[in-house]
């Protein structure tokens, strides 16, 4: 605990310092990254830098989900140890998240294993086994109970592009999918976000909360609304 003090206290030191020295100066995220790649007495790490290798043709589009790279983040570890990013992005291409390494063609690699969470922009993505896959895969969690658990995950299409002038579309372009899942028990299922089948979920407690949403106009079908009737369901 004493090593990571002294690694959080250095890295508010740099932030002050790189605010106001010009581009050489040493960035900020760059040494975050750097104090993940092998934090704690244990050596464990949770990522490494490769180098970014763009594909041999132009492609549209992107498989990033986020607008942009200046993205703030909170990284909890497996050990309950929190570490604060400015620059992240998540491929949904790859099932990762990403951060720019400053000042080379590199980026960095979150490794979940050793992760518990990763909060940006108050969305909360954690890394879950998912039968439906037979492995592990980053879901970002739209609602949490201790009953049931509603995810959302993330792919990667590619529409073929198209000679013809007319179309206007002669490169390939990445198209986002996204789709839900519901975690219950040992079950873990595709979903809809509609009332019926979220009713269904909560059993019991199905009428307080329909009665419950109805009072404060909320959306079954809107992830915001949801995460205030899961938050109402926990309190029954």
């Amino acid at each position: 605990m004493r090593k990571l003090m002294i690694v959080l206290v250095s890295l508010a030191f740099t932030m002050g310092y790189g605010q106001d020295e010009n581009t050489n100066a040493v960035d900020t995220n760059n040494n975050i990254l750097g104090a993940l790649a092998t934090y704690g007495p244990d050596g464990i790490n949770v990522g490494g830098s490769s180098l970014i290798r763009n594909p041999p043709k132009p492609i549209d589009g992107t498989v990033y989900l986020f607008d942009g790279w200046n993205n703030n983040a909170v990284l909890e570890t497996s050990k309950n140890q929190k570490f604060r990013l400015r620059n992240i992005n998540f491929n949904a291409k790859r099932n990762v998240f990403e951060s720019q390494i400053v000042g080379t063609d590199s980026i960095f690699t979150f490794d979940f294993t050793n992760i518990e969470k990763i909060s940006v922009k108050n969305r909360v993505f954690k890394n879950v086994y998912s039968p439906v896959d037979g492995g592990y895969r980053v879901f970002e969690v739209v609602a949490e109970t201790a009953d049931f658990e509603i995810y959302k995950d993330y792919t990667i299409d590619i529409r073929e592009g198209n000679p013809n002038p007319l179309l206007a579309r002669a490169n390939d372009k990445y198209i986002m999918r996204d789709s839900y899942y519901v975690k219950k028990g040992k079950s873990f299922k595709k979903f809809k976000l509609k009332k019926s089948d979220i009713l269904k979920v909560a059993g019991k407690k199905s009428e307080e909360l329909e009665k419950y949403a109805k009072d404060n106009n909320l959306s079954f079908k809107n992830e915001r609304d949801l995460r205030k009737i899961a938050s109402y369901y926990a309190t029954l």
